[in-house]
């Protein structure tokens, strides 16, 4: 299953800061930020379980992420990736000159890949090595 045309933003959550108290190499981190969170309504049209690793697809690049349903919302077409090398691997690196890319507004696509592994910090930065 997978999903079109949906809006994606990335922005800072609390357990994502909590988590880098304990440094980025964590499983904490991991779990804090290699997640997709989606509206319930858009979720259901996944037709999966929550923790099934997705694959977030925007022009600028892709990653592997666990699903979750947002506690916020209603909000349909839009996802959110917590700020991190999960959400850098997909945002628009355009800074505008300011230093900053553009961390809001990507238009994205979703696949459900119950298969797919999430990476670890290490291990995703190091495929960027190999690329």
């Amino acid at each position: 299953m997978s999903l079109d045309d949906v809006i994606l933003l990335t922005g800072r959550t609390i357990d994502q800061g909590v988590a880098l108290e304990g440094g980025k190499t964590t499983m904490e981190n991991v779990r804090a930020a290699a997640i997709c969170a989606f509206d319930s309504d858009d979720f259901k049209k996944l037709d999966t379980l929550v923790g099934t690793p997705v694959k977030i697809i925007t022009e600028y690049g892709e990653v592997i992420v666990h699903s979750t349903i947002s506690e916020e919302g209603p909000h349909p077409g839009i996802i959110f990736i917590p700020m991190g090398p999960w959400a850098n691997q997909v945002v628009n690196p355009d800074s505008q000159s300011c230093g900053t890319p553009t961390f809001k507004g990507m238009k994205a696509k979703v696949e459900v890949v119950k298969s797919g592994k999430v990476l670890n910090a290490l291990d995703l930065i190091n495929t960027l090595k190999e690329a």
